[in-house]
């Protein structure tokens, strides 16, 4: 996800990004982000527009599917806050590539300073 973090000023399109997880097996959306937490009704309000809507939509496409997610919770996973302002989305990225619903990936400066070297 990009959520815009000034959204009503036209000159600071600086935003941030998070990752949205849909845990089938375990019956539940899992928000990782590397800044924020439950706590931060700007990440809890714009994340649950979207979760809202792949329900709709879900019901939409899947409605007679023995799978229905709509009563599905959210679930704010934990995660090591990132140290800076900018690296949100190689954490992002690192949390979609490493995620599996248990261990949250380990992302510190050294990782993200690691794999840009490795580039």
């Amino acid at each position: 996800m990009f959520q815009e973090l000034a959204p009503h000023d036209p000159h600071d399109k600086c935003g941030h990004h998070y990752a949205i997880c849909l845990d089938l097996k375990n019956q539940h959306f899992e928000v990782l982000d590397s800044m924020r937490s439950a706590a931060d009704a700007d990440l809890t309000s714009h994340a649950e527009f979207f979760i809202n809507n792949v329900k709709e939509t879900w019901n939409r496409h899947y409605e007679n599917s023995k799978v229905q997610i709509r009563h599905f919770p959210i679930e704010y996973v934990a995660t090591t806050n990132q140290g800076n302002t900018t690296d949100c989305g190689f954490h992002t990225l690192e949390y979609l590539a490493k995620w599996e619903g248990r261990l949250v990936p380990a992302v510190t400066a050294a990782t993200v300073v690691m794999e840009l070297v490795d580039e």
